[in-house]
Order: C-alpha cells, then structure tokens, then sequence
C-alpha cells in the first residue's frame, strides 16, 4: 500500500512539473508570440526546415548558445527578424560568411557578428515536435487530462486494495 502512494506522489510531482511546462511553453508561444525559448542562458529553438540536414532535422529542439568568437564549421543561428539555423563558411573581415548544408558553395550570405544569435551547441531529436505540442492550446490540457488518469489508474485497476474477505 506504502509503494502506491510513494508512486502516486512522484507521479503527482512530475504532473505538476510537466504541466508547469506545458502552461510556461504555451505563455510563451500563443500570447508573447516567441519561437525561440529563453532558457538558463540558453535560447531553445525548434527546427522546422529540413536546409541544415542531417545536422539538424524538422522536430529537433536545437540548443542555442551565444559566444564572443565562432569557428568555422559551427552551426549559428542566424538573422535580424527572420532567424534561420546556417553553417559558418568563412569570413570577410568582421563579417560571416554563411550557408545551409543544402546549399553549394557561392552561395553564401554575408553577416555581421551581431545577427548572428549563437551557436548550437545541442540538438533533441523530436523535442521540438514535443514543446510545440506542449506549447499549443491542446497542451496543458492534454497533459492535465492524461496526468488525472494515471493519477487515478491504479484504483481503477484495484491495485493496492486490501482484499476483501469473504
């Protein structure tokens, strides 16, 4: 009887937790209307173009860093209002030479160091399809919903009742 109850308060926290998230991602992205999610330091991005395949896929949550100095190789997130996730090529003294994967050579863009936003220094796989989600209207409520079941599946399923006597 004590294991359900320790299992349903650490499933409880995680709820809470999950849900937090949930409410926190959709603030974020349906009333301030942000695609990328300050974290710690950090900027979290989802990857919706396929342009910087294999290096980071759609539905990946890549993890944005920002530096002083970039080396040449590394993927930055790039731009002033429209930002997009580049490989940097080379350079034209202060500025940064970039482009996609996709891409062939001459095709590059050129950008001050201040456009660009960080380097990416992780990529999720699948978490951006998962913090979209989460993110959504759908969202907190899902989680609400499917955190409430499993709360009360095991009375559901009479686990951790004393059996009745007969």
């Amino acid at each position: 009887m004590g294991m359900i109850k320790a299992l349903r308060a650490l499933l409880g926290i995680i709820l809470c937790l999950v849900l937090g998230i949930s409410v926190w991602l959709a603030v974020q992205s349906q009333v301030f209307h942000r695609e990328d999610i300050p974290f710690f330091g950090m900027t979290l991005r989802a990857v919706k173009e396929d342009s910087m395949a294999p290096a980071l896929s759609p539905g990946d949550l890549a993890v944005v860093v920002s530096r002083e100095t970039y080396d040449l190789g590394d993927v930055v997130l790039c731009g002033e209002e429209e930002r997009s996730f580049l490989r940097l090529v080379g350079t034209a003294g202060e500025d940064y030479l970039v482009r996609t994967d996709s891409q062939q050579e001459g095709e590059e863009t050129l950008f001050s160091p201040q456009a660009v936003q960080g380097e990416v220094v992780a990529a999720l796989a699948g978490a951006g399809t998962l913090a979209g989600f989460l993110g959504s209207l759908w969202g907190p409520p899902a989680v609400l919903v499917a955190g409430a079941f499993l709360l009360v599946l095991p009375s559901l399923l009479g686990v951790g009742r004393e059996p009745k006597e007969r």
